[in-house]
């Protein structure tokens, strides 16, 4: 398989994650065809009891597994979120159901580890690592789909190639197939009530919409950015940038992270549908209007022209040379390199984040922030410490929250419109820190930061106090020192 050429000649992997049961998997997205809903299933007589059946995918003959059941899981009922992976083996297609698709992301191949040898109710063969994400408090167990899909099981076999179900040869990625090759895989996803698409390959990945931070004189379309992984990305709203009316942001909007030529951009839509893969000759060309960039290259006539998914091209949204010009990206690029010696007043500056708790002012260096954002859900966790409030979802990580309330024993207060959860990073780990409110970024003269008092009002034990910062007589920022916090 081209996954297996490319594991060991790549420093990222990029895998489509799933649930089935508590367990979250991943696999490469070179061995997944398409991801659709779950179909009208045909049930085989005799078949394997992993074996669902098989659906008409297109003209074709798709044979669907249980992945429950391949797995030797409790099966559970389909219901919305079940979703079928279309997985090529051996350059047939088999669909594999799962209970949900989590999302499309990038892994560092060094954040992989060898699978355990006692692996809860997973045959370790059809691993082939696991991934330890947020300082281990997820995991995403690797699983060899295809192998696994190719298990030496006789009974199996005989069933695939029972009455020639396995798929015909127009659905073979194989050199021979001339239909494979003249076919598009698509992301969809919807913008008010249509359907629009893009190129999977121009897809980095898939997340869930983060902070973002606002620039000074961008065009209407343009967000904000946002810092993924040390690198800033320039936010595009579609609905903006198509003239629809403006969404507030929800949890079934996602952000693409898409090549467009030159560089990486996000761009905000309302719901992703799915992974689909279509034939080229059902793409039509576009129509044409006078104010066009050509960001509309075809318009594909699916279900015999009952589904009308409109193909983007996102490389013609917006030019590197239209980013370069706008001055408020400009100096966000400036204000996140930490780098660029820009003048020696930069380096007797403090950058910090301030915030409260109840009436007094704290502050954290800029520098072990990711992002600020609203309050979120909380899972508890049972005999945690007690300041530790429960886990948050954050894009599908799991990230603990610290209630510094409790942390620094001070009363408890009710979650507020103004409560914020700040997510920083320290040796590599994140932790969401939740706090009443967030007040402003500011720059401090190292020259106001004074060494922490002996005694502190409030009963904050010291050690948590970097310093002080007295801006005036009568305010007072104290500094605090993450590391040991977080400790």
């Amino acid at each position: 398989m081209a996954s297996e050429i490319l594991k060991d000649s790549v420093t990222e992997r990029q895998l489509v994650t799933f649930l089935l049961g508590d367990d979250e998997f991943g696999t490469d997205i070179m061995d997944v065809r398409e991801i659709i809903r779950v179909p009208d299933i045909t049930k085989v007589p005799n078949a394997p009891s992993y074996v669902e059946g098989a659906c008409n995918l297109r003209g074709n003959v798709l044979p669907i597994v249980n992945g429950r059941s391949c797995l030797n899981l409790v099966r559970k009922d389909i219901d919305e979120n079940s979703r079928v992976l279309v997985i090529d083996v051996e350059g047939k297609a088999i669909g594999v159901i799962v209970d949900k698709v989590s999302e499309v992301m990038r892994v560092k191949t060094s954040e992989i580890e060898e699978t355990p040898y006692i692996v809860k109710n997973i045959n370790s063969d059809y691993l082939d690592g696991v991934v330890k994400l947020e300082n281990g408090n997820r995991l995403i167990m690797l699983l060899d789909i295809v192998k696994a899909l190719k298990q030496n099981n006789t009974e199996k076999e005989s069933f695939l190639e029972k009455d020639n179900i396995s798929g015909n040869d127009n659905y073979s990625t194989g050199s021979g197939s001339v239909e494979a090759i003249h076919e598009e895989q698509l992301v969809t996803f919807l913008l008010d009530k249509e359907e629009y698409a893009i190129d999977i390959m121009l897809v980095k990945e898939i997340i869930r919409v983060p902070q973002i931070v606002k620039v000074p004189n961008c065009p209407e379309y343009i967000d904000g950015v946002v810092s993924i992984r040390n690198n800033l990305l320039p936010i595009i709203n579609l609905r903006t940038y198509f003239g629809m009316e403006r969404l507030e942001y929800n949890d079934q909007m996602r952000i693409l992270v898409v090549d467009m030529g030159t560089f990486s951009a996000g761009i905000i839509v309302d719901k992703v549908s799915e992974v689909l893969r279509i034939p080229v000759d059902i793409i039509q060309p576009p129509p044409q209007f006078s104010e066009d960039k050509g960001e509309l290259k075809g318009v594909a006539r699916v279900n015999g022209g009952n589904r009308m998914i409109l193909l983007l091209d996102p490389t013609k949204l917006i030019s590197a040379e239209e980013l370069s010009s706008l001055k408020g990206i400009q100096e966000a690029n400036d204000f996140s390199d930490g780098n660029d010696d820009n003048s020696s007043q930069a380096l007797d500056e403090e950058k910090l984040v301030i915030f409260k708790l109840g009436r007094e002012d704290y502050g954290i260096k800029i520098a072990n922030v990711q992002e600020i954002n609203r309050m979120t859900s909380i899972t508890k966790i049972p005999r945690a410490p007690y300041h530790i409030e429960g886990i948050v979802n954050l894009r599908g990580n799991v990230i603990p929250a610290l209630d510094l309330r409790k942390l620094f024993n001070l009363e408890e207060k009710q979650i507020t419109d103004s409560t914020r959860i700040i997510i920083v990073d320290v040796n590599n780990k994140r932790t969401g820190i939740i706090v009443d409110s967030v007040t402003e970024v500011i720059n401090l003269d190292k020259k106001v930061i004074e060494p922490t008092p002996d005694i502190l009002s409030g009963g904050i034990d010291s050690d948590y106090i970097e310093g002080v910062a007295k801006l005036n007589n009568t305010r007072m920022i104290m500094i605090l020192d993450l590391s040991k916090i977080l400790n």
